[in-house]
């Protein structure tokens, strides 16, 4: 089943694991930094964190690590051992490059809602060269409360100056579909490493493999 047939004026996307390949790479730096403490940890633990912003995702990483580790410390290496790791650039999501340039030229308005930093994530989506076909992003540090909670999607709407209810939003995380749904916002799930937890709910959630079966979804259509 599809939401074709719902007409939509706007499209908010994440961007970690949606966009951009990047949650492959945090993962590896998050082993490789507990490997340099002696902790072990799993791709259960990492996937507590998909989707949250640095105050929350803290607040879980503490949860994760033994007591004698303070958290922001290993954060800090953490974001380190990422950063040498993206420093020729972060691999684009296939059929993300494509989607965009097809949005843009239709003329349909998108914006970014994302749990990392604004000023990060406008620096990787232009490394990346997809911030041309986007209108304005909504960082997780530019609201108050991060996802699961609406905030970034409600904001990202607005700077579009479109109603939540008319847009759609494409989500990978579980705590990403879940900030979305909060904001009455129609979801294509793409899930990345973590599988989705919430069953899809047509037509308000669907679940979807890849960026361009949700893009069919939707009526979008290419050539």
């Amino acid at each position: 089943m599809s939401i074709s047939e719902f007409s939509f004026r706007g499209i908010l996307f994440d961007m970690d694991g949606l966009l951009l390949d990047s949650e492959r790479l945090s993962y590896e730096s998050f082993c490789t930094t507990a490997s340099a403490y002696d902790v072990s940890v799993t791709m259960a633990d990492y996937r507590q964190m998909i989707g949250l912003n640095h105050v929350t995702g803290l607040g879980v990483l503490g949860s994760i690590l033994p007591s004698s580790l303070d958290p922001t410390i290993f954060k800090n290496d953490w974001l380190l051992a990422y950063r040498a790791l993206v420093d020729d650039g972060v691999p684009v999501k296939d059929g993300a490059h494509q989607l965009l340039a097809h949005l843009h030229m239709i003329g349909i308005p998108v914006a970014v809602a994302t749990s990392s930093s604004g000023a990060r994530a406008r620096g990787t989506l232009k490394k990346a060269g997809l911030w041309a076909f986007i209108q304005h992003l909504t960082g997780g540090d530019e609201v108050a409360n991060g996802k699961p909670a609406p905030d970034v999607y409600l904001d990202a709407a607005a700077k579009l100056g479109i109603d939540p209810q008319d847009c759609v939003a494409f989500e990978d995380s579980e705590n990403g579909t879940n900030a979305a749904i909060a904001a009455g916002i129609r979801v294509i799930q793409v899930p990345d490493l973590a599988p989705a937890m919430r069953p899809a709910n047509p037509p308000h959630h669907l679940i979807v493999p890849n960026l361009l079966a949700g893009a069919a979804m939707i009526g979008i259509k290419f050539g």
